[in-house]
C-alpha cells in the first residue's frame, strides 16, 4: 500500500469523516446528534462519489484555511471521485464536538482515506478541524482546516 500525505485529499476525507460523527446520539432533535447526522451523510456521500450530495451539505459561504471556497473544494472532490473509479472507504474518529451556539459548532476528528484507482491503493490519514453552523434546517461545513496525521491516530 502506497501512503501518501496530500493536504488537499482532506476535502474528501472532510466527506466522509462528517458521516461517521453521526452515529451516537439517542435523541436526534438535540443539536449535536443533528451534527453528528450531517456527519455521517457527509461520509455517506463521500463514499457514493456523489458529489452533488456532499455539496449540499458545505456552506455556501465555506472557507478553508488555504483559503478555498465552495466551489474549489466541490471540483477537488469531483477530481478525487474522478481519480478512484475503483471506490472509496473512510474511517473517522471523532475527538470532540463542541457546540459553539445553539446553530454553530466546533469539531475536532481524525479521518482516514482509502482509495483504489489506477490498479494501487493509497491510504491518507488527517487530522481535521470542522466548523459547522446550522442554516436552516440543515448543517453545513463552513470552514475546515486539516494536516497529515500519523496512521496510528486512527485507533
Amino acid at each position: 500500500m502506497r501512503v501518501t500525505n496530500r493536504p488537499l485529499a482532506a476535502g474528501f476525507v472532510l466527506a466522509a469523516a462528517c458521516a461517521g460523527l453521526l452515529a451516537a446520539c439517542a435523541d436526534p432533535d438535540r443539536p449535536e446528534a443533528q451534527v453528528r447526522a450531517a456527519l455521517t451523510q457527509l461520509e455517506a456521500a463521500g463514499e457514493a462519489g456523489d458529489v452533488g450530495a456532499f455539496s449540499e451539505l458545505v456552506s455556501d459561504a465555506y472557507q478553508d484555511a488555504l483559503g478555498h471556497d465552495k466551489q474549489q473544494l466541490r471540483d477537488f472532490v469531483r477530481f478525487q471521485v474522478l481519480r478512484n473509479p475503483g471506490g472509496r472507504e473512510v474511517l473517522l474518529r471523532v475527538r470532540s464536538i463542541q457546540l459553539t451556539s445553539a446553530a454553530t459548532a466546533s469539531v475536532m476528528l481524525h479521518a482516514g482515506l482509502a482509495a483504489s484507482g489506477d490498479g494501487t491503493i493509497r491510504g491518507d490519514a488527517y487530522a481535521i478541524d470542522l466548523d459547522l453552523a446550522r442554516e436552516g434546517d440543515v448543517w453545513r461545513v463552513t470552514w475546515a482546516q486539516w494536516k497529515p496525521a500519523a496512521p496510528a491516530e486512527l485507533l
